[in-house]
């Protein structure tokens, strides 16, 4: 709803652009269950998609920063079963909309740098979830009653460098607020460490 409430007030903005965006993940889990914190390994995955910047009027330098991306997330981590060692590789792949207000200095010669910070809005659309034991690997799909919940929310923060009002590079962090289990007794809060760039057109 804010995706759409941006584009359609950016319709009649002549301070709009737009451009599409893609970013390597190393994504993560913090896991929690039964009074204990699970360790958890990054997982290398992606996000790409469309993007909108709205100057906001009055406000020199301030912006409005929203995207439509394909997100990958995951995390790979090791816990027991029947007193066995067991490997799993949670690949979850999200519709993710972020929702950010930013800055922008101008440094001349046709370079900025910038910041932004707000929430994100994410729906589960498929995926799945690998478990090896060493013996036989098990896959099943990621989302329902014994895996995750479709729905995710956090918060997102981000710095960049705009080269040539086109060429962006930047990187971010999301932390996730709503726990993303559906296994009772356990805890997963998704964390995403990004690096991309993006064209503005």
């Amino acid at each position: 709803m804010a995706f759409a409430l941006l584009v359609s007030a950016a319709a009649t903005a002549q301070t709009a652009r737009y451009g599409v965006t893609g970013a390597l993940n190393v994504s993560s889990f913090s896991m929690s269950g039964g009074g204990l914190s699970i360790d958890t390994d990054s997982r290398l995955a992606f996000n790409a998609g469309f993007k909108m910047d709205l100057a906001l009027p009055f406000m020199e330098g301030f912006y409005l920063d929203a995207e439509a991306l394909l997100s990958s997330k995951g995390s790979k981590y090791t816990s027991m079963a029947e007193g066995e060692s067991v490997d799993n590789t949670a690949r979850p792949y999200y519709l993710e909309i972020p929702v950010h207000m930013g800055y922008r200095f101008d440094l001349g010669d046709n370079m900025n740098v910038f910041g932004s910070f707000g929430p994100y809005f994410a729906i589960g659309l498929f995926g799945k979830s690998e478990t090896d034991n060493g013996i036989e690997t098990l896959k099943t799909d990621i989302f329902g009653s014994d895996g995750m919940k479709r729905f995710d929310f956090g918060l997102g923060l981000r710095g960049g460098v705009e080269l040539f009002k086109h060429y962006q590079i930047f990187l971010g962090y999301d932390w996730g607020l709503v726990d993303a289990s559906n296994v009772t007794g356990v805890k997963i809060h998704n964390r995403n460490f990004y690096i991309g760039a993006a064209y503005l057109f």
